[in-house]
């Protein structure tokens, strides 16, 4: 009877209940006094057991004569209550994948990493986290002119050259006045906005779950947030940009 006694608790079903139901089974209709001594439980337990088993459809009353005898429903009852419970199970499986995002977005792992730089140091730690990347892809879209103020292009050339030999993918929107004459590197695209849109003064770039925003009006500060949601976001509006541009 263990297998039984298993498959019921797997209905939910607790350890004196499914015992209960067995007993009973075996038993056939019987008087509350008999099934406690068979049980080895007190008669208040057992008849709040059998008002349980009862609302699942499980036990049912028979009046026989004068006395009031408990037994067990035909065994398909217990098809019912398992498809009663598959029913019930789809249904939250349901409700959570449509309410899963709300978990993502309290669970401690999932929060974004929020780090501010100033100055030089920012340009180091992007530098160091870009030559970690083993694949994937890199975008950008930035002020040409301002970051060649701001980092001189000799001064990025030797980081340029590492990045190059990683054969790591590189989209990039720029706005500039002059456009790029330099040699060309492998897996690096570039587009250029019109020259009519209104200047700005910064620089992002997105890879992974990592975006960096840049601003090189005044003080140079720069952000590094660690986001899948936020990354994905600035992804999907960046490669509209980049299909509308020539």
């Amino acid at each position: 009877m263990d297998k039984w006694e298993k498959y019921l608790q797997g209905l939910g079903l607790s350890e004196t209940e499914s015992k209960i139901y067995l007993e009973v089974l075996k038993m056939g209709p019987s008087a509350v006094q008999e099934i406690a001594k068979v049980a080895g439980l007190s008669r208040v337990s057992v008849y709040s057991i059998i008002e349980s088993l009862t609302k699942l459809g499980l036990m049912t009353s028979v009046q026989k004569g004068k006395k009031q005898l408990y037994a067990v429903e035909p065994p398909e009852r217990l098809i019912n209550l398992a498809d009663k419970k598959a029913n019930a199970i789809e249904r939250m499986k349901k409700e959570i994948k449509e309410q899963i995002q709300e978990l993502k977005l309290i669970q401690a792992g999932d929060k974004p990493i929020v780090k501010m730089y100033e100055g030089p140091e920012a340009f180091m730690a992007m530098q160091e986290d870009l030559l970690n990347l083993k694949s994937g892809k890199i975008c950008e879209f930035g002020n040409l002119d301002e970051i060649n103020r701001v980092y001189p292009y000799e001064r990025l050339k030797p980081f340029h050259q590492k990045l190059a030999k990683k054969k790591i993918d590189r989209k990039i929107i720029y706005q500039t006045k002059e456009k790029l004459t330099r040699e060309k590197e492998p897996g690096k695209q570039i587009k250029y906005l019109n020259n009519k849109i209104k200047t700005f003064r910064g620089d992002f770039f997105f890879y992974d779950d990592t975006v960096w925003l840049s601003n090189f009006s005044g003080k140079q500060i720069t952000v590094m947030i660690k986001s899948k949601e936020i990354k994905e976001t600035l992804q999907a509006a960046f490669d509209i940009l980049w299909d509308c541009l020539k």
